[in-house]
């Protein structure tokens, strides 16, 4: 009775204590607000796709595929090996969720598990290179789950999969920042997410006196909550283990700056995002001692790369542990320890801010890692998918911009007494060179003032390189040099030369400046020895061209006295090897009454070399129409730019008309130039000029987006148009960026095929299958046609090379030169010449045209030789683009 009085009590308490742990079960808050799945993964181990190592942690592209999806779901993976056969025995009965494949890339053909899977399963492609999944088509929710995630996944990270093969094989980038409804809102219920991040760490991550987050780590989440239009608070810290157990527990959101490694986020209980950033880290050592065979290392605790790196680069008994990094450094600078490993970005401040001066690194990267944003599996998984998608928007360079202003930043707080200290021998070393250069001036001072002056005047007036006065001596000592040859002088046989070495510069790069300079320093003596009408001589400042004062010998002119300096000039010995050398040169005689302006003179002289360089002539002389035409010119490359600016450069047409019917079948686009200032010019009186000075480009280019528009407004209002051919400078041939530029303008007006036709000559190319594509006259060409340009051989048969250019480029149109025509009128000869030109321009399928016809005489020539197309002065001459319409009307086929 008393055995039954006893069991009933204890069924009681049990009842009772039961109840209790209900209850207490009820009251307490839930552990997570979020229940997470398990999915069991079966697969296959195979290299770079999905293996386990010896601390059973995985690695691999399908394996990291995995690990994202799951955490966009929301799910914890348990990883299951097996073979094929065995999976999907697993998988028929239950046993696991999900089998995983690897994608090998044996072919390109797909794999015939995806396009015939088994009966019962369906499979779910991840990425070419990479795998599938095979799921049971009894889970239709998992499926869909993974399907929705791939979704997104692919929308925000489209390249995702590629930065895999990037990180096993291949390359990939990173996405754009687009939120969903439901994200959008999760942010506006939010609008301050708490984070914490490492401590210590100038200018990675660290807290200001205040508690102020600052570093590149706080840059980037600035950067990352503008973007989000949140505010993300990172707090105050100083303990890096302590934040990590923080993480574990749940107790904060996100910790910013986490090694992106799923093993160890898995230890804290977090999900990450894909990383933002790399970290390199180097060693850093003790100057005052070689590195031992068996280091003792200095190991931070709770720092993954510590655990990952450093623990599997050394044994056991050589790691000393400590809390943080900046002890680390103090154990090497203080002997405790021998090596460390630190950040490379913040090494230089935890020298220098620590006041380690015993501590230096070699700067070799030892071993990197990415870094990603933890976020607690206790968070609302939508925040880590938002992340992930700002993460792929955030610009490289907007990181590495924020890194090197941090870097600097941190450099800039160095001190004085910083700099002493590190550096003591070399500040000895400069005061004590302060001190004894102040001790030399105040003893030599009065010497120094007397060889001072004397090296200023040698200075300005002498060329060491070449051992000659320079042209302000002789300009300072002309008059004094005249005075001496006052008889010859009222004479008028004193005259002054000026004179270069042709290609001057090429020389010099061949034979190396001193050693051409001294050659020509002798070829110089060697003539002055020569020639004793040579007086005095100086050399410019960049020893290009030498003025000489000269005497006129007797029964010689100027010209004759100057050819004859350069024909005993004109083998140098380079090295022992003779070489020929031309040269320009200009003249200037001086005048026999009057004052002398030195300066004046060898202006004049210098003018007149300039025109021999400009015009390739071996002599020119000063006169005042030389003058006056150079100072045309002057004015003209004064007043392009602005003319251009200003809409001065008119647009005239020329029609191209077929003979037989004498109708417009084109027209050529010719530039006539109204200047205020000159008046009207025709394109004779400047275009060498600006093929000479480059000008020519940007005429070029007016001209094309001038045609272009009018041929764009004709079209709009329902017009029709004519092709109208623009000429192109040789000058594009080399231009940088020439194709891109007529792409753009092609794009802009979008006109159709045809309408704009190029012409270009034969001399405008350089090589027709140049190495450099932007050399290469048949690329060129191609590309030019494919934009929709037509291409016209212009000038035919006025070069050398017309021939090659038919049989390299596939141009369009042939056009004739009028000096074919012209002598096919003269010459029977050059009538079947003509002829033969004609048929081999139609055989290759080209326009054949010719220019300059004026008679029609020369029509029913250029009929009878089967020539039917033409442009000249008897069917229309150049007219205003504005009068062109009415013309065209009227003589189109139409009418």
């Amino acid at each position: 009775m008393q055995s039954s009085r006893s069991f009933a009590t204890r069924c009681r308490r049990l009842l009772a204590a039961l109840f209790t742990f209900g209850l207490l079960l009820t009251l307490l808050p839930a552990a997570s607000a979020y229940e997470r799945q398990t999915l069991r993964v079966g697969y296959t181990e195979s290299a770079s796709h999905l293996t386990r190592d010896a601390h059973n942690h995985y690695h691999g592209m399908l394996y990291e595929s995995i690990e994202t999806l799951a955490t966009h779901i929301g799910a914890n993976v348990i990883y299951i090996p097996g073979t094929a056969s065995e999976n999907r025995t697993r998988l028929q009965s239950g046993a696991i969720d999900i089998i995983a494949q690897s994608d090998n890339l044996r072919n390109y053909a797909m794999p015939d598990d995806i396009i015939s899977p088994p009966a019962g399963i369906r499979t779910i492609p991840l990425a070419r290179g990479i795998g599938w999944l095979e799921i049971s088509t009894r889970n239709q929710a998992l499926a869909q789950a993974v399907d929705d995630s791939l979704d997104q996944l692919r929308s925000i990270a489209p390249l995702y999969t590629l930065r895999l093969l990037e990180k096993y094989r291949d390359a990939g980038e990173q996405g754009a920042l687009s939120l969903t409804p439901a994200e959008k809102r999760y942010l506006a219920e939010h609008p301050v997410i708490y984070a914490m991040a490492s401590p210590g760490q100038p200018p990675y991550t660290y807290f200001l006196g205040d508690g102020t987050h600052a570093g590149v780590i706080s840059d980037i989440m600035a950067l990352i909550a503008s973007d989000l239009g949140i505010r993300i608070e990172v707090l105050p810290n100083s303990d890096h283990a302590r934040m990590m157990q923080q993480l574990t527990d749940g107790d904060i959101t996100m910790v910013a700056d986490f090694y992106s490694d799923y093993n160890w986020a898995h230890q804290h209980n977090a999900d990450i995002t894909l990383p933002y950033l790399t970290i390199n880290y180097v060693a850093v050592l003790r100057k005052d001692q070689e590195l031992p065979s068996t280091p003792i290392v200095a190991c931070p605790r709770g720092h993954f790369y510590a655990h990952k790196y450093i623990e599997s680069m050394y044994p056991p008994e050589q790691l000393r542990y400590y809390d943080t990094v900046q002890e680390c450094m103090f154990a090497v600078n203080s002997g405790q320890a021998d090596i460390t490993f630190a950040k490379s970005i913040t090494v230089q401040a935890d020298i220098h801010l620590g006041n380690y001066y015993n501590l230096y690194t070699n700067s070799n990267v030892v071993f990197s890692h990415d870094v990603s944003i933890a976020v607690s599996q206790k968070a609302d998984p939508i925040l880590i998918r938002i992340l992930n998608k700002e993460i792929t928007h955030i610009d490289p360079h907007q990181t590495s911009s924020i890194i090197n202003r941090q870097v600097y930043t941190i450099q800039g707080r160095d001190t004085l007494p910083a700099l002493i200290y590190r550096n003591p021998i070399g500040t000895l070393v400069c005061c004590s060179t302060l001190l004894l250069a102040i001790i030399i001036v105040l003893l030599l001072i009065m010497q120094l003032n007397k060889r001072h002056n004397e090296a200023l005047y040698r200075e300005a007036h002498y060329i060491k390189e070449v051992n000659m006065y320079n042209l302000r001596w002789f300009v300072n000592n002309l008059p004094a040099n005249i005075d001496r040859y006052r008889e010859e002088r009222e004479h008028g046989k004193l005259f002054l030369l000026v004179l270069s070495a042709q290609h001057i510069a090429f020389l010099r790069e061949l034979y190396t400046r001193k050693t051409f300079n001294q050659a020509l320093l002798g070829l110089i003596q060697q003539a002055r020895a020569q020639n004793d009408w040579l007086l005095t001589h100086a050399m410019s400042l960049d020893t290009v061209s030498l003025a000489v004062l000269c005497r006129l010998p007797a029964g010689f002119t100027m010209e004759q006295s100057a050819a004859k300096l350069a024909q005993d000039a004109s083998t140098c010995s380079v090295n022992g090897t003779p070489m020929i050398i031309r040269y320009h040169i200009g003249l200037c005689a001086i005048p026999t009454t009057g004052p002398i302006n030195a300066a004046a003179l060898l202006d004049n002289a210098m003018l007149a070399y300039a025109e021999s360089v400009s015009h390739d002539k071996e002599i020119s002389t000063y006169n005042t129409s030389l003058r006056e035409r150079l100072l045309y010119r002057k004015q003209m490359e004064d007043l392009m730019g602005k003319a251009l600016k200003n809409g001065e450069f008119q647009v005239y047409l020329q029609p191209k008309y077929d003979i037989e019917t004498q109708t417009i079948v084109a027209a050529e686009a010719l530039v006539r130039w109204q200047s205020p200032e000159l008046g009207f010019l025709m394109p004779a009186k400047f275009m060498h000029l600006f093929e000479h000075n480059g000008f020519a480009v940007q005429l070029d280019y007016y001209m094309l987006e001038t045609v272009c528009q009018y041929q764009q407004k004709r079209l709009a209002r329902g017009e029709a148009i004519v092709p109208i051919a623009v000429n192109q400078s040789g000058l594009h041939i080399t231009e940088e960026n020439y194709l891109a530029h007529m792409q753009d303008i092609a794009d802009k007006y979008q006109l159709p095929n045809g309408s704009i036709e190029l012409e270009l000559t034969e001399t405008a190319f350089i090589d027709y299958n140049a190495n450099d594509a932007r050399y290469d006259a048949a690329t060129i060409v191609a590309q030019l046609r494919h934009m929709g340009f037509c291409l016209s051989m212009d000038d035919f048969c006025t070069g050398y090379s017309s021939i090659a250019m038919l049989q390299n480029l596939p141009m369009d149109v042939m056009k004739i030169d009028r000096t074919m025509l012209l002598a096919a009128e003269k010459s029977p000869r050059s009538l079947t010449i003509l002829r033969h030109i004609v048929e081999l321009g139609k055989s290759l399928n080209m326009k054949v045209l010719t220019e300059g016809i004026e008679t029609r005489q020369q029509e029913k020539l250029l009929l009878a030789i089967g020539c039917r197309f033409g442009q000249g002065f008897l069917f229309a001459r150049p007219m205003p683009l504005a009068n062109f319409a009415a013309f065209l009307e009227e003589h189109s086929t139409e009418s």
